[in-house]
Order: C-alpha cells, then sequence, then structure tokens
C-alpha cells in the first residue's frame, strides 16, 4: 500500500475516472479513503482496494536507461493484484511482458513510449488466466494511459485471455497494429471501450488501428485516426462493433499529386470471421468504406467522404465474400466518383438513406 503526500488539505483524486475529495470515507471507487495531517499540515491520503502497488514506489536504478527496468520490478510486486501507473512519459526501450496477471490503472497522462525498435509497446499474456480454474479472476484490465508506438513499434497485443476489460486508452503511431487481439493462443471476450487511436508521425502507411483475431468480443465507443485500416476482424465469431468511428485524411501526401498519405488504400472497417454486427458505426473518409469477407449485418451505419482531403472514385461497400444484410443505413455522395456497392450480390438491404447518389448508384 502506497502512501501519497498531498500538498493542500483538500484536494481531488481521480480514481479510475472518479473525482472523489480527500477528506471522503467510503468513495464509490474505492472501499476507503483515509486521511491524516501531520506536523506541517500537509494531508496523507491513502487509497485502500483500488491499487496494490504504485510504479512510483519503484525508481529507475543507477545505470538504467530506460524505465523497462522499474516497469519489471512494479509488475513482479504486483502479480495478480493492480498496478498503478502515474502521470509521466516513460520511456521503454524493449517490450513490456505482463503474463502474471497483473492489471493496470494508468493516469490518463501517463505515456509509454517506444524509443528504440521492438515488436510491441506492451505484450499482456494472460496464459496463467485458464490454470486457475474456479478460482479464475475475470476482472483483468488495463484502464488509461497512453501507449506510444512512436513509428517504431505496434503499441499493444493481448492474447491468452477468457474475459478481459481495456478502456479508455489511447494507442498512438503503432508501427503495424495500435491494438493486436491474439497474435498467437487463443482468446475470447474482450470487452473494449473507449479506445482511441491515432497517427501523426510519417511513414506509417499501411498500419492497422484494431486488428481481432478472435471470437465473441464487443468494441464500444472506439475511435481510429489516420490508421490505414481501421478495424478488422481477421477471423472468429460473434464479435460486436457498436458507435465505432474510422476517419482519416489529416497526414498530407507522401509526394505531391498523391492521397493523403493514410488515404492510401485505406479501408475503414475490414470484416471477415463469421456473425459479426456492427451497429451504428461511421465509416469517414476512406477508399473503402466496409470491405466485407465475411458473414456480417451492418446496422445503422454511415459513410461520408470528407471532400476537403480530396479523396475520390470511393466504395462505400465492398462485398467479397458472406451473407450480408445492410439495415437503416446512411450513405452520402460528396466526391464526383462514388459507388456505393461492388460485390458478389445477395446482400439483403433493408431502409436505408442515399443521400447524393443518383438512383443509377444504389443497389439493386
Amino acid at each position: 500500500m502506497s502512501l501519497y503526500r498531498i500538498a493542500s488539505r483538500r484536494v481531488a483524486a481521480l480514481c479510475s475516472g472518479v473525482v472523489v475529495a480527500a477528506a471522503m470515507t467510503g468513495c464509490i471507487c474505492c472501499k476507503t479513503m483515509l486521511s491524516e495531517t501531520d506536523n506541517g499540515g500537509t494531508e496523507k491520503m491513502v487509497a485502500q482496494n483500488v491499487f496494490d502497488v504504485s510504479l512510483a514506489d519503484f525508481p529507475r536504478l543507477e545505470g538504467e536507461v530506460s524505465d523497462n527496468g522499474r516497469f519489471n520490478r512494479a509488475v513482479a510486486a504486483g502479480a495478480n493484484g493492480v498496478l498503478f501507473v502515474p502521470a509521466g512519459v516513460y520511456e521503454l526501450n524493449e517490450t513490456l511482458k505482463i503474463t502474471n496477471l497483473c492489471s493496470l490503472l494508468m493516469h490518463k497522462s501517463a505515456v509509454l513510449r517506444a524509443v528504440a525498435e521492438m515488436d510491441y509497446v506492451m505484450v499482456y499474456d494472460a496464459k496463467n488466466h485458464w490454470t486457475k480454474g474456479n478460482a479464475t479472476d475475470f476482472n483483468l484490465f488495463i484502464s488509461g494511459g497512453d501507449l506510444d508506438g512512436n513509428g517504431l513499434a505496434s503499441c499493444l497485443m493481448l492474447t491468452e485471455f477468457h474475459h478481459f476489460t481495456l478502456r479508455d486508452i489511447t494507442l498512438r503511431n503503432g508501427r503495424k497494429y495500435g491494438l493486436r487481439v491474439q497474435d498467437y493462443g487463443g482468446s475470447y471476450e474482450l470487452v473494449a471501450n473507449n479506445v482511441y487511436g491515432r497517427c501523426y508521425l510519417p511513414g506509417l502507411a499501411g498500419n492497422v488501428g484494431i486488428s481481432l483475431n478472435g471470437g465473441d468480443s464487443h468494441y464500444t465507443d472506439c475511435i481510429m485516426v489516420d490508421y490505414t485500416i481501421g478495424m478488422e476482424i481477421t477471423r472468429g465469431g460473434s464479435n460486436r462493433l457498436t458507435r465505432c468511428h474510422v476517419w482519416g485524411g489529416p497526414l498530407p501526401p507522401r509526394q505531391e499529386g498523391e492521397d493523403r498519405e493514410m488515404l492510401v488504400d485505406s479501408i475503414n472497417y475490414k470484416i471477415a470471421g463469421s456473425d459479426t454486427v456492427l451497429r451504428d458505426c461511421y465509416a469517414d473518409t476512406g477508399k473503402t468504406g466496409f470491405l466485407i469477407e465475411g458473414n456480417a449485418r451492418l446496422l445503422g451505419c454511415a459513410y461520408y467522404n470528407n471532400y476537403n482531403f480530396k479523396l475520390d472514385d470511393i466504395t462505400v461497400i465492398r462485398h467479397r465474400k458472406g451473407k450480408l444484410l445492410v439495415s437503416d443505413g446512411y450513405f452520402t455522395k460528396t466526391s464526383p466518383k462514388a459507388t456505393v456497392y461492388d460485390g458478389i450480390g445477395g446482400a439483403i438491404w433493408r431502409d436505408n438513406i442515399y443521400n447524393g447518389f443518383n438512383e443509377a448508384d444504389l443497389p439493386k
């Protein structure tokens, strides 16, 4: 349990996104909030049952040139518990690997940044999840923080879990992936909420914001910006995407006269696997809005091309494999060349709105 000295008598503490006053007891995000005042008038707070270990208690040791060592020591101390990561910029020169079921509670301004080439900034391998039987802890999570691949690494890989929560996190400048689920092993039931991905660095064209290689997972309110492929499902069944938004265009062209870098061959949503449902998802300024390569339902989804970025010759839905239902959609034409549907046929269309398209452009 860590003890923090707070300079003011009344201070707001951020615990997993909930602000509480230092003098409170029995707050909704921790069972007990204790305070006492020392001779200098400095208030001390102890938050119980929020986290078990703080990275603040594990400084760099003499001779260490990155923050990998202190993270490794803190993670080891937090096995099966919760590690808190305070605000700050932490430099990693090799992948941070978590295999002991230590969950992470990160300050929203805790930045883990790659400073050398590596596969991922962080790999969370929950293989020990499978050995617990009836004692399995189904509350594993990563909450908060900012993983910056810095163009040198993908941001995050999760695998070998059965039920895991990922929320309120930023995935920045992933070399190949922002988030990759299941490079290897077996996983199911990822609950991902408010995952924000964005690339600011040039030279990353061809990358993927979120790549899911497993099943039975839920993604809600996730936003990907300037990843060439925003969200993809490569295999697995019964995945659900709800109110997700993928868009591109801010990064300039690599050469004059070309499309903007992250719009070249861009795909907002690439969907394989089986029984995928996209509900109220928004494809915004991509060469292809929805690439369908497996059984899927698009319910209440939309496409819009911000023509300020000069992207033309777009296709809203490319249908290559599988059965497809498109219902209650809203599809807008803003550029001279735009196609609603290109594919194998057999799709079911219900109650869609086509804005700006000619009758001849509409799917038959």
